[in-house]
């Protein structure tokens, strides 16, 4: 088994199909097939059924699947931290949720740079749960979400809260909001708990989605209301496109930093967490205006 035959399986995986696989990777039909057998000898088992309408995953290559998936982020983690440019000590891979990325990430990455300009940086933006299986599979160092799980060796530290506030596209008060145009966006459990419990006659009716920006872009079409971040609020505020719904009790969600702590990287974890600290520090005190 190799890192080639790996990623061809998982090229047929996604294609469904061993030509468009072959164009895929710029290499023959007769490749493909050859890697896929190999792999399926190494492994003692079929991976792929081949019909006539392409090749579908056995329940073998359903559970081999996300095993190579693995090995290759493994992989390709390990060419990162081994082809590090000259004058650098390490690098760090960070995640935060979706709806974190605008507001925290591009000022974490500001203060890491000129804080600490000799450690690299990969940035992505993925779900809790993805996050908290790769921080638990040392495939993510360092993750920034609303929603962690206690695992064995984790750390989790809270960095701030986020504020929810409730806006509209037309200029109201809480009892005179129209709540069948209500969108309710799907934050998180924790968010979750608390609207139903402070907010228990908005119901998700007729439409309810799961980013602020798809919900942002629907009302501005169609018009209603929907919680969002304070900071982001305030930008929508500001375009007079959207009203702050009067009355309306703000929802705050923590916010927190997971990560495995390894020995061998304490100053790289420590100045990332201590930079994470500092950017928190500066966003928590921006919501009081709302």
């Amino acid at each position: 088994m190799n890192y080639v035959q790996l990623e061809t399986f998982l090229s047929v995986a996604n294609t469904r199909n061993f030509n468009r696989s072959s164009e895929e990777l710029c290499i023959t039909q007769s490749a493909v097939s050859t890697r896929i057998r190999s792999l399926e000898k190494s492994l003692g088992v079929e991976l792929f059924t081949r019909g006539r309408f392409g090749a579908e995953l056995t329940s073998s290559g359903v559970k081999f699947q996300q095993y190579a998936i693995n090995i290759c982020e493994v992989w390709q983690q390990a060419q990162q931290e081994l082809a590090l440019p000259r004058g650098y000590e390490g690098i760090l891979r960070l995640s935060t949720q979706f709806s974190i990325w605008d507001k925290f990430v591009n000022n974490w990455v500001i203060d890491m740079r000129e804080q600490y300009p000799n450690i690299a940086l990969h940035l992505e933006s993925d779900y809790s749960m993805s996050m908290m299986e790769q921080i638990a599979n040392n495939l993510l160092d360092i993750a920034v979400m609303y929603q962690p799980r206690i695992l064995l060796d984790i750390e989790i530290i809270k960095l701030f809260d986020d504020k929810f506030v409730l806006v509209s596209t037309q200029a109201c008060n809480l009892k005179t909001l129209d709540k069948d145009k209500y969108v309710y966006i799907g934050w998180c459990p924790n968010f979750h708990s608390a609207h139903a419990s402070q907010v228990p006659f908005l119901k998700a009716k007729g439409v309810t989605m799961g980013l602020g920006t798809m919900a942002i872009n629907y009302l501005k079409e169609k018009g209603g209301s929907m919680y969002i971040q304070a900071w982001r609020a305030k930008e929508l505020l500001a375009s007079g496109e959207f009203h702050l719904v009067k009355e309306a009790p703000s929802i705050l969600q923590p916010v927190y930093a997971v990560y495995r702590k390894k020995t061998e990287d304490n100053a790289l974890y420590d100045a990332a967490i201590k930079s994470l600290h500092s950017v928190a520090k500066k966003i928590g005190t921006g919501h009081s205006d709302i």
